[in-house]
């Protein structure tokens, strides 16, 4: 069975990252504030005293999945692992979907789309397979979204630490949060910001540094989408109801 995410932790802080830097936040010089991930082993503190660490606390769900499902029929070949799709009854073509059907062998999974109209008519890369001829295919999904409140910690670093603190929790509660969400592709959405204020950063030189820590939380809607099989026909069979007893 093909199962596949939409939305990833790495495309959620590089979402959040540039939000950041929309925001307008600086180091000392004016120069943009260097924004690093935490918990990854081997990348240095930057250079500059003025950084932030986007730090990953939680992801609790906020309600329960919602669910939708897609009855794709398609007229299709599949020659030398390439399905050419020519006709689309139903629904979409996507990559990561399974292939059904009477001329099929196996149940290949579509790769990527090479040519045509997206997820329409054209030729698609599915997983190795027979050649199969021209017929009806299916391609069904069931989508399960799981909105989420995905919790960030923020710490900002250096002696713009205050200033830029107060950039990024003013926008983050305005519309301006809500656009540069938006500008990132919907991944996510701003819900609301915890300011714990400033706590003392001891370096490994033993020395105090201002570092203002910010949680940030945001939605968003991950969708896991399973291969899901569709009846096309039904096949009811008369039973006399003397025949029960």
């Amino acid at each position: 069975m093909s199962v596949t995410l939409s939305i990833t932790e790495p495309q959620i802080f590089a979402a959040l990252g540039n939000v950041l830097l929309s925001f307008g936040v600086v180091t000392a010089s004016g120069a943009p504030l260097p924004i690093i991930r935490g918990l990854a082993n081997r990348v240095p503190t930057p250079a500059s005293p003025d950084y932030a660490v986007m730090w990953p606390i939680s992801m609790p769900r906020l309600e329960f999945n919602i669910t939708t499902y897609s009855d794709n029929a398609i007229t299709g070949s599949i020659t030398s692992n390439v399905l050419t799709v020519t006709a689309v009854a139903n629904g979409i073509v996507a990559p990561g979907q399974t292939l059904y059907g009477a001329a099929l062998t196996g149940t290949p999974v579509i790769l990527a789309q090479t040519s045509g109209t997206t997820g329409g008519i054209g030729t698609y890369t599915v997983t190795a397979t027979a050649d199969a001829i021209s017929g009806l295919l299916y391609c069904g999904t069931r989508a399960m979204m799981q909105p989420q409140d995905v919790g960030i910690q923020i710490d900002v670093h250096g002696p713009t630490s205050a200033a830029n603190t107060t950039r990024i929790t003013t926008q983050w509660f305005d519309q301006t949060g809500v656009d540069a969400c938006a500008a990132q592709g919907g991944i996510i959405a701003p819900l609301y910001a915890d300011s714990r204020g400033q706590i003392e950063f001891i370096d490994d030189q033993n020395q105090y540094e201002e570092r203002w820590v910010i949680d940030l939380h945001m939605q968003a809607n991950p969708v896991v989408t399973i291969t899901q099989q569709f009846a096309d026909q039904l096949a009811a069979t008369a039973t006399a109801v003397e025949a029960l007893t």
